[in-house]
């Protein structure tokens, strides 16, 4: 005679990943308080909220622009970086360079983040 077990969960969720995926994995599952693995990736999916954005078209030539003015930004930073730790001095052409730079990213950083949250408030969740 076959026993039959009642079970609220039921349903089996199977799933393969590589070797170094499954380090990762298990690295993760170390940092946390869960007894089981089961439970963490439980709660890795079900409480973690997944958004999916395609970064085509607009986005993506933003995000390009964004890059750029990071990646200037920066090396304008190191070249006065460089310079100060040389001379010991530092120009208020410098500084001000910084400053603008640094307007230029936030605004820009502004603009994109609203964006974005416009796209996820009307596309994923409306």
């Amino acid at each position: 005679m076959v026993k039959s077990v009642n079970r609220k969960n039921n349903c089996t969720v199977h799933f393969m990943v590589n070797e170094e995926d499954m380090k990762e994995l298990n690295r993760r599952f170390a940092l946390t308080n869960f007894k089981n693995k089961r439970e963490f990736y439980r709660d890795s999916i079900f409480k973690n909220r997944i958004i999916s954005v395609d970064i085509s078209g607009e986005f993506r030539k933003e995000l390009r622009e964004l890059t750029s003015i990071v990646s200037r930004n920066s090396a304008n930073l190191n070249q006065i970086a460089k310079a100060v730790n040389s001379t010991g001095i530092i120009y208020k052409k410098d500084i001000e360079l910084i400053h603008s730079g640094l307007e230029l990213e936030l605004s820009f950083l502004a603009k994109f983040r609203e964006k974005v949250s416009d796209y996820i408030i009307n596309e994923v969740i409306g």
